[in-house]
């Protein structure tokens, strides 16, 4: 499955259960979503790597999602309770929205970086991977 064409689909899919939640629970998955793809991530890359990748998705997403939290100086723990403050602050359809908007721009980071085949190969390690339905339905 060619994955650029789908990481929409990819992100929608890790945040299903919570499209109509409130922030709080947005930005628990969120996190969550995101500590599992790092989790995935970091072996292969080193924590200095994933933390590199992180600042720069955040930077991508601060000017549609309005970011206060700063791009540098967060690591681990510190990463997710920044991201989850920012998420909390939101209302639910705009933490939603960053949430999406953060988890696409690390997938598509990914991509540029080390290919489609094995971004794939960890965004479905991560997050699962979404049924032939819900990929039918996002295709134009």
């Amino acid at each position: 499955m060619p994955l650029a064409n789908d990481t929409e689909t990819l992100v929608r899919h890790a945040l299903a259960a919570v499209e109509h939640a409130d922030a709080e629970i947005v930005a628990v998955a969120t996190t969550k979503a995101l500590q599992r793809l790092v989790a995935e991530l970091e072996p292969l890359v080193g924590p200095d790597a994933v933390h590199a990748l992180y600042r720069r998705s955040l930077h991508l997403t601060r000017a549609s999602s309005d970011w206060a939290v700063p791009a540098g100086g967060l690591a681990g723990t510190e990463m997710s309770a920044g991201l989850h403050e920012q998420l909390v602050s939101r209302s639910a359809p705009d933490a939603l929205a960053a949430g999406q908007g953060l988890l696409k721009a690390f997938a598509n980071l990914l991509i540029s970086l080390i290919g489609e085949p094995l971004t794939s190969r960890l965004v479905m390690s991560a997050w699962g991977e979404p049924s032939a339905d819900a990929l039918h339905k996002e295709k134009p």
